[in-house]
Formats: C-alpha cells, structure tokens, sequence
C-alpha cells in the first residue's frame, strides 16, 4: 500500500486441538507413514507446528463466507478467471492489460485498493498484498508428538473397505500452538472481521488442516494478548481511562485517494497505564476480554451494508 505505517495490530493467539488434526507435510517416504504430519526442527528435535499459511488459509475461506452472507458478491472466487465473481487479482491484470493496449498508465496503488473487494483488502491477491500476515504456530510448553492411525479407501459401490487402499496417517491430538496475526494500516472494519474469525475460532466452528469432512481438524482457539500501535502526529492517547481507537482512515492524510473510511467513527477502548513502545511508536496491550470487539463487529457490518463493488 502506501509507503507510510500509522498503526498495527499483534494479536497472540493460542490454538488448541479439539481431537485429531493432519496437517500433510507433502513429503515423499520411503519408510513410515503416507501421510506424515507436516514438522520443523526447533530447539534441537523435530517438532510438529501449523504453517501460517495454512492458518491464513482457512481464516480467508472463512471470512468469504462471512461476507457472502452479509452480502452476496462482497467476495471475489480467488479461483474464477471469466465471470462476475472473477478474481480481483484477474480482474486487476485485466484492467493493465486494457490501459497498457490503449497507451494508458497502469493502475496507482489508490486505484488498485479502490477496486478490490473487502477481503482482498485485508487478506490479500494476486496483484496486491494483504494488510494481515500470519506467522506459523509453534508449540508452547509440551511438544505434542504425532500418533498414527490407520486409514481405509472406502468403495463407492458396496459402501464397504476397498482391497488394497489402506493408508495410514499421523495425528496430533494435543498440546498449545501459539501464532500471531499482524494486521497493519488496518480500517476499523478490519479488526471487525478479524474479530468474528476469533470468536468462531473460539466456538470451534474453524477447522484446519487435511481429512475435514471425516472429522479431522477440530481446534479452539485462544486469545492471549492483543497489541495496538501507533505511529506518526495524528496517533490518539489516552484520555480519562479510554483509548480512542482509530482506523488508518482518520490518521494517514492521503485515505481518500484509496478509499477508505475518512470518517469512519472511532472506538473506545478502556486502557489505564502508560503505554509501551518510544518516542515514536505507541503501544497499547490489552487483554481479551477488554477489547471492544462488539463495537468493531458493529463497524464490520456498516461496512458490509453500505459496501459497493467499483
């Protein structure tokens, strides 16, 4: 986006397996499992972990939904090349293509934002990068090992066992994966949805991983810390035990050329104590439980509302 940073997000979240979980590593054996769960080497031994793009997968398919809910056509389909839902990364080498064929300047950083649809905006494209980045979930405390299960293809015809295709795979049941989701120049909205993403997480209603149709995938996640940063002239402070959050909108001067919520109403957050960081980055910590996620919700869904495709 713009080459300027005006505020950020870090929200350390813990997941937990809510029974078998397979996260296919795609590495060919020759001894051992079929399907092997996906591992790194950390402190010394190889240690299974989830990969942030497996995370940051899952949550993208689950806000589509979201959206698509709320409003239909809201979300591009990442996998359409020729029709109305197509892609927004498609959509936007469509519009170079057409410039470029009539001598026309290619497409601003402004424009490009303009025209992606809510979700490419937070999550990303093809042609443009995402304001939420997430980093791979590595095991606190005990590593989990994974245990191995037995598989069976099943015969479409009789409904029973099919001869020779047995496979076996490996599962983790337990243990604490921690990640982190890094959102930065984020619209208020955009926490929003974030927001409803952890609370179904939170439910269960979030799987990951391979096998979710047979049960495969359950994990609940946990809200540990969430961190605000502030940088720049415009950045609030607190005032009388309440911090005014606000969006990229209302503290980066050239918003309107993207967009953007200008006046998009800030929210109030409940924050006593100095705040962290230096003379140029504030940091604010908060606990879960006293994050104004509702109020966020709320911005999420007048957005959705009043949201129009360019």
């Amino acid at each position: 986006m713009f080459k300027q940073l005006v505020n950020e997000c870090v929200i350390t979240l813990y997941i937990k397996p809510n029974g078998p979980i397979l996260i296919k590593s795609g590495m060919a054996t020759l001894i051992g499992p079929d399907m092997a769960f996906v591992q790194v080497f950390r402190n010394g031994e190889w240690q299974p972990y989830l990969p942030g793009s497996s995370l940051k997968g899952v949550l993208r398919s689950h806000a589509e939904r979201i959206a698509r809910t709320l409003k239909p056509g809201s979300a591009c389909n990442p996998f359409l090349k020729d029709s109305d839902d197509i892609s927004c990364g498609n959509r936007l080498d469509d519009e170079d293509k057409e410039r470029k064929g009539h001598h026309q300047n290619q497409l601003t950083p402004q424009e490009s934002y303009h025209m992606m649809c809510p979700i490419c905006r937070l999550f990303g494209s093809t042609y443009y990068g995402g304001r939420l980045a997430t980093t791979d979930a590595y095991a606190v405390g005990v590593v989990p090992r994974p245990q191995q299960r037995d598989g069976v293809g099943i015969d479409r015809f009789t409904g029973g066992s099919y001869s020779g295709a047995k496979f076996d795979l490996e599962v983790v049941v337990d243990g604490t994966f921690e990640a982190r989701l890094h959102i930065r120049n984020y619209e208020l909205w955009q926490l929003g949805l974030v927001g409803f993403l952890l609370q179904d997480m939170a439910d269960g209603l979030i799987r990951v991983g391979s096998g979710k149709s047979r049960g495969l995938g359950a994990v609940v996640g946990e809200v540990k810390r969430i961190e605000v940063h502030t940088i720049g002239p415009h950045a609030p402070k607190p005032v009388e035990g309440k911090l005014a959050l606000k969006g990229v909108g209302a503290l980066f001067d050239g918003a309107a050329e993207y967009g953007m919520m200008v006046n998009e109403p800030e929210v109030s957050a409940p924050f006593a104590g100095p705040p962290g960081g230096n003379a140029v980055r504030a940091m604010y910590a908060f606990e879960n439980a006293a994050f104004p996620w509702a109020d966020l919700g709320q911005r999420w869904i007048d957005f959705i509302d009043h949201y129009q495709r360019a």
